[in-house]
C-alpha cells in the first residue's frame, strides 16, 4: 500500500510542477503577445512605421472584391488593386495571410459623424503582434495610435521558472501530506 502512495505521490508532484513549468512559460508569452494593446502611442506628425497596417476592400486582378490587410507605406494600386475603399462593411471582420504566416483581427467603429474608428490587430508568424489605430474620414486614413508586441515581457520567464524551481519542495511536502506518506 505504502508503494502505491508513493507512486500516485510522484505522479502529483510530476503532474502539479509540469504545470507551474508551463505556466511559467505560457503566461509572459500571453502577456508577451497582447502587451500592444495596452502600450498603445501616439503616431505623430511622422509617418507611421513599417508595421503600421491598415485595412482596404478593393477588386482584385479578377474583379472580385475582397478583403485586404497591408502595410500603411504600400500604396495599394501599386500591387494591382482598384477600386479601395478603406471603410469597412463591418464591425468585426478578421483577415489571414497564407497558411502559416499570420492573421489580423479588425475592429471598425462608425462614429456619429460618418468617419471610422478602426484598430487593427495583426498577429504574426514569428511571433509578434501589432496593434494600428487610425481613423477613416472620406476614404482617407489618418493614422492615430500604434504598438508592437515589447520583448521584454518574455523575460518574465526567468523568474517565474525559479519561483517553481522554489516552489518544488513544498509542493512535494504538501503532496506527502495530503497522501499520509511518512517522510523517510
Amino acid at each position: 500500500m505504502n508503494l502505491i502512495k508513493r507512486l500516485v505521490a510522484g505522479l502529483l508532484n510530476v503532474v502539479v510542477l509540469s504545470v507551474l513549468l508551463l505556466g511559467s512559460c505560457a503566461g509572459p508569452g500571453v502577456v508577451y503577445s497582447q502587451s500592444p494593446k495596452w502600450l498603445l502611442e501616439d503616431v505623430g506628425t511622422g509617418k507611421p512605421k513599417d508595421l503600421f497596417f491598415v485595412a482596404f476592400m478593393a477588386q482584385d486582378g479578377d474583379g472580385s472584391a475582397q478583403l485586404n490587410v497591408r502595410p500603411y507605406n504600400i500604396d495599394p494600386a501599386s500591387e494591382g488593386f482598384s477600386g479601395v475603399r478603406y471603410e469597412m462593411p463591418k464591425e468585426l471582420m478578421t483577415y489571414t495571410w497564407q497558411y502559416g504566416e499570420g492573421n489580423a483581427t479588425i475592429d471598425a467603429r462608425t462614429e456619429a459623424h460618418g468617419s471610422q474608428l478602426i484598430q487593427i490587430f495583426v498577429a504574426g508568424d514569428t511571433p509578434w503582434t501589432t496593434l494600428s489605430e487610425y481613423r477613416v474620414v472620406d476614404n482617407k486614413v489618418y493614422p492615430l495610435r500604434y504598438a508592437s508586441s515589447n520583448s521584454w515581457f518574455l523575460l518574465l520567464i526567468f523568474p517565474c521558472f525559479f519561483l517553481v524551481i522554489r516552489l518544488e519542495k513544498p509542493i512535494r511536502s504538501r503532496v506527502r501530506r495530503l497522501l499520509q506518506i511518512k517522510p523517510e
